[in-house]
C-alpha cells in the first residue's frame, strides 16, 4: 500500500518555488554535543569556545571560535540561526532560505542540490552547514578543506527544541537559543494541554505533493499529528516521507486532509473531487480539506509551533478558539 522512493529529495527540490525543500532534511534527530566547556545537555548562558559536537555522521566537529562566516544549505537551520541572533554571522544561504526578511535579503546564494565547491570556497566560510539534501556532497566539501557540519534537520518537535539549543552553542548564542527553545517548549506544552481531553482523534492525511507523497510517523510533521492525537493514514510507512497510493488513501478514509501543495500544485477541495474515487472520502464529502503553509509546516525551525497550532485549530476548532 505504500511505495518507497529513494528519489524523494530530488522530487521535492524540483517542486515549484521550493515549497517542500525542507522536508527531506527531516529524517534524523538533532546531533548531540560530545565535548567542550559548554556543550552539555543544558547550555549555559555564556558562550565558551572551543566547542566540539558530533555531527550526524558521528564525526566530531570542533568550532574553535565564534564563527563569523556561516554558509547554510538548510532553510530550516537558516531560520534557527536568525532566530537565535546568529543571523549577522550568516554570509550565504541556499536559494530556498527566504525567512526572515534578513535571510531573504542575503546576496550570496548557494545551490540547495548539487552545490559547487569552488563558489563555496570563494566565500571563505568558517562553518558550512549541510543537510540531507547535500548528503552526497559532504565528503567532497570536506576533502576541499571546507569546515562542514552535516546536520539533517530534526525528526520530531522535541528534536527541534534540542536543535535550537545546539545551534546556540555552535554559534556562540546559548542564552538566546535557550530563550527561543523555552518559548517553543511553552507553546508545545500549551497545545498538548488543549488536546489532553481528546480520546479519539480524526483520521488525517497530510499531502506534500499531488504525486501523493505524505508524512510518516517518524517525520517531524508526523510527530505533530501524533501529538495532536490525529490518526495518520500514513502510519506504518517505512520511510519518513512515503509515497502513498490513491487506493490506500481512499481505503483509510481520512476525515481531515491537509494540503501542503495547495499553492505549489494548485490543489484544493475541488481538485480532490476530480480524482477518481476521492469523492467517497469523508474529508472530501464533508469539506474538511485545508490548505496549509508549507514554508511554516515543512521546515523544522522556530516557526514549527505556528504549524502545530494551525493544525490543532483545523482538527479541533472547538478546542482552539
Amino acid at each position: 500500500m505504500v511505495r518507497r522512493s529513494a528519489l524523494f529529495m530530488w522530487l521535492v527540490s524540483a517542486l515549484v518555488a521550493g515549497l517542500l525543500t525542507a522536508c527531506g532534511d527531516a529524517q534524523s534527530s538533532a546531533p548531540t554535543p560530545v565535548s567542550s566547556a559548554t556543550a552539555t545537555a543544558t547550555p549555559t548562558p555564556t558562550a565558551t569556545f572551543p566547542v566540539t559536537v558530533n555531527d550526524q555522521d558521528g564525526k566530531p566537529v570542533t568550532v574553535a571560535a565564534r564563527p563569523k562566516a556561516i554558509i547554510s544549505f538548510s532553510p530550516g537551520i537558516t531560520e534557527i540561526l536568525f532566530a537565535i541572533g546568529a543571523g549577522p554571522q550568516v554570509i550565504a544561504a541556499d536559494q530556498f532560505s527566504d525567512f526572515p526578511a534578513e535571510a531573504k535579503a542575503l546576496k550570496n546564494r548557494v545551490k540547495y542540490t548539487n552545490p559547487d565547491v569552488e563558489s563555496t570556497l570563494a566565500l571563505n566560510p568558517d562553518l558550512v552547514v549541510m543537510s540531507r539534501a547535500q548528503r552526497t556532497s559532504v565528503e567532497r566539501f570536506r576533502t576541499a578543506g571546507l569546515p562542514v557540519f552535516y546536520a539533517p534537520d530534526p525528526n520530531s518537535l522535541d528534536a527541534v527544541v534540542e536543535s535550537v539549543k545546539m545551534w546556540g552553542q555552535l554559534t556562540g548564542h546559548p542564552a538566546e537559543a535557550e530563550r527561543v527553545a523555552a518559548d517553543l517548549r511553552t507553546r508545545i506544552d500549551a497545545t498538548k494541554a488543549k488536546v489532553a481531553t481528546v480520546t479519539d482523534g480524526p483520521r488525517a492525511y497530510y499531502e506534500l505533493s499531488d504525486s501523493l507523497f505524505s508524512v510518516g510517523d517518524q517525520s517531524f510533521i508526523g510527530s505533530m499529528l501524533t501529538l495532536l492525537k490525529a490518526k495518520n493514514v500514513a502510519t506504518g510507512a517505512l520511510t519518513s516521507f512515503p509515497q502513498l497510493t490513491a487506493e490506500a488513501i481512499i481505503a483509510r478514509d481520512p476525515q481531515v486532509i491537509f494540503l501542503a501543495d495547495a499553492a505549489s500544485a494548485g490543489q484544493s477541495l475541488e481538485t480532490l473531487k476530480k480524482r477518481p474515487g476521492w469523492t467517497s472520502i469523508s474529508a472530501v464529502k464533508e469539506g474538511k480539506v485545508y490548505p496549509v503553509n508549507p514554508d511554516i509546516g515543512n521546515r523544522p525551525g522556530p516557526r514549527i509551533v505556528l504549524a502545530l497550532e494551525e493544525l490543532g485549530r483545523l482538527l479541533y476548532p472547538e478546542l482552539f478558539r
